[in-house]
């Protein structure tokens, strides 16, 4: 991979991983209303469910779900289902709640990749855009998850870190209700652009 190649690839992970999606929602969502440390299994599953995808699309699945776009299909509206669902808990989420019995963390992070197609555009672009045909395929998959995995951190951190400056901010009962129905509803809408994106 060249030097400008490489130089482009971090530009797009940067951006792709800064974007207001799903995960970073949730994150903000959790941090804000649990602390960071709350945050780490649920950046955790993130991590390990992009990087499934990133891993299971380099062995050829994006091509299977090209050829059989009911596949896709099902994981959209799968994924679709399941960020509403994580909409609602948040909207409704009440104040003063037992803070154990709401965390969501790793396996809500692997399932939040899993059925946003995001991920699955994003590897198809990854694979078709920044793999060179003149050099050994493997190391460049391995080099561009890493790169994926690393910027996917940070951005994460960051988001979460959004949501321990909201707690500090936000004192009030009345005020966290009204910020956890916006952060709710920013999820539902992000849950109706994916449910509505054409195949």
């Amino acid at each position: 991979m060249t030097s400008q190649m490489l130089i482009a690839f971090l530009l797009f992970s940067i951006s792709i991983s800064m974007v207001p999606g799903a995960g970073n929602m949730v994150l903000l969502s959790i941090s804000k209303r649990f602390g960071m440390s709350a945050t780490y299994p649920f950046i955790a599953g993130n991590v390990v469910g992009f990087t499934s995808i990133l891993l299971a699309a380099s062995a050829g699945l994006v091509g299977v779900m090209t050829l059989y776009p009911s596949v896709f299909a099902v994981l959209k509206w799968l994924g679709t289902a399941y960020l509403v669902y994580l909409a609602w808990s948040i909207a409704t989420m009440k104040v003063d709640e037992n803070v154990e019995s709401h965390r969501t963390g790793f396996t809500s992070g692997v399932l939040i990749q899993i059925f946003n197609p995001k991920g699955y555009i994003v590897s198809l672009t990854i694979f078709s855009q920044f793999i060179s045909q003149n050099v050994a395929y493997a190391p460049q998959v391995a080099l561009l998850t890493v790169i994926m995995a690393l910027t996917g951190i940070v951005s994460m951190v960051f988001w979460a870190y959004l949501g321990t400056v909201l707690q500090r901010c936000i004192r009030s009962e009345k005020v966290t209700s009204v910020v956890n129905g916006l952060l709710g509803g920013s999820l539902a809408v992000v849950a109706i652009l994916m449910a509505v994106q054409p195949l």
